[in-house]
């Protein structure tokens, strides 16, 4: 059974969520603006997050990067919006969104998506990876190089590891959806918005550190 929050203030897409999960077997809470949402972060504990982005007293964007600072930093959030434009996008995987649902959505779709997340977030694997001065601590999802911290969300962080594991090789872009989504690809391309969001991570050791792609093929960390 996953604990589930529901920050929506659509009471009837928030009651449709919430009975589609109940009947699943699954605990939910309601929140129903973002400070809200952020306030429960705070004081329980949650599997998972499904966040709408347009709600009163606080947006949720806003309420994610609060949650993302505070105690459950690594609490898969999946966001839910009518925005389509890549701006949007990444302004929410800036903020730490894993995961984007456009409305109208299929509540069946969003549950595949909430377990794939979970299943992905639950693998603790306490270790440290280290590459190069590299270091990926995959227990406490931080990440630093040469001593210096990276700010990285979720999402970013796994594919530095992906890509740090196979170093020096090139990993293919399919596999990298896959690792990160497995059948469940989001729509457009949203790797590449990802690997945006990683790039601007690592430009303050660019000089040592970069992500290369290869048109048509995939991605590979270089160390310089």
């Amino acid at each position: 059974m996953l604990r589930i929050l529901i920050a929506e203030d659509h009471l009837d897409i928030a009651e449709n969520i919430g009975d589609y999960l109940t009947a699943k077997g699954h605990q939910v809470d309601f929140a129903y603006d973002g400070a809200m949402a952020v306030s429960l972060a705070q004081t329980q504990t949650f599997d998972a997050i499904v966040m709408d982005i347009m709600m009163p007293k606080l947006d949720g964007l806003k309420a994610t990067a609060q949650i993302r600072q505070g105690q459950q930093p690594q609490v898969p959030i999946l966001m839910l919006t009518a925005k389509d434009r890549l701006d949007d996008k990444l302004n929410g995987f800036d903020s730490g969104v894993d995961d984007y649902i456009l409305k109208p959505f299929a509540i069946a779709e969003l549950y595949a998506r909430l377990l794939a997340h979970t299943r992905k977030a639950q693998n603790d694997y306490h270790s440290v990876l280290a590459v190069n001065g590299l270091a990926l601590d995959q227990k406490n999802k931080t990440a630093c190089f040469n001593g210096q911290a990276l700010k990285l969300n979720p999402t970013t962080f796994k594919i530095l590891t992906l890509l740090c594991k196979s170093h020096p090789n090139l990993v293919d872009k399919a596999e990298l959806e896959f690792q990160l989504w497995g059948d469940l690809l989001p729509e457009n391309d949203v790797l590449r918005s990802h690997v945006y969001n990683l790039r601007k991570s690592l430009a303050g050791c660019a000089e040592h550190l970069k992500i290369q792609s290869k048109h048509g093929q995939g991605y590979q960390l270089v160390f310089i």
